[in-house]
């Protein structure tokens, strides 16, 4: 009976985990923001640095990101280590090689990662949903202004703040059903403006049950301590 209960204990100490399928890189546009939430999620899936390596692109659009993909993976084939997939995370932005890029990724077998207008809509999604679509607005761009979004709901964020997938994990569920909501809305309207596809397509295209519940968890456990 005390093996069973310290068995418990242990599996209650472990985060949540992915089964082993290979490795995967993650290119992503920024060096702060989606590094940091991106290797925050690796760790908190159980995965090791080999199995998952999340590296910023050599520049911050997604023409360049997408080259930096291609690179990496040829250069991982050729040692005889291939990456079984590659992610290419980048925003819809201003960037003037958005829709060539993503055919150029889907040609060569890269799975895009697109957030409009920029990935801290996904942030946004933690907190509540947006619908609006995002514009320049006088001197500020479409992101800014999804900037002053999130600053507004979530006081605390920063872009280099190293710890965002941890601070987050406890809304994770709700950031995924709006942003599949979205996602759902954005197709029938036409336009994809706002959405973001987050961590929806990554980790075998959908997060682990697992991860939700302790999120659900998580986001219980804080409601009772307030």
């Amino acid at each position: 009976m005390a093996s069973k209960a310290k068995s418990r204990r242990q599996q209650r100490r472990h985060p949540p985990t992915l089964e082993p399928r290979g490795r995967m890189l993650i290119v992503v546009e920024g060096a702060k923001t989606e590094k940091f939430y991106f290797e925050g999620a690796r760790q908190a899936l159980g995965l090791q640095h080999g199995q998952a390596i999340v590296v910023p692109g050599q520049g911050t659009n997604p023409k360049n990101i997408v080259e930096t993909a291609i690179r990496l993976k040829n250069e991982a084939a050729r040692e005889g280590n291939a990456f079984s997939a590659v992610y290419c995370v980048f925003d819809r932005d201003q960037h003037s090689h958005y829709e060539g890029s993503i055919s150029r990724a889907r040609d060569r077998k890269l799975e895009s990662i697109k957030s409009v207008p920029c990935f801290e809509y996904w942030v946004l999604l933690h907190f509540r949903d947006h619908t609006a679509p995002y514009a320049r607005m006088g001197n500020q761009s479409a992101c800014d202004c999804c900037r002053h979004d999130v600053q507004a709901a979530w006081p605390e964020y920063r872009k280099n703040h190293q710890h965002l997938y941890t601070e987050l994990c406890p809304r994770l569920a709700d950031a995924r059903q709006r942003a599949e909501q979205r996602l759902a809305a954005a197709k029938a309207e036409g336009s994809d403006n706002p959405s973001t596809q987050g961590l929806l397509t990554l980790f075998g295209r959908r997060l682990p049950e697992s991860v939700l519940r302790s999120g659900k968890a998580e986001r219980a456990r804080c409601s009772s301590a307030t």
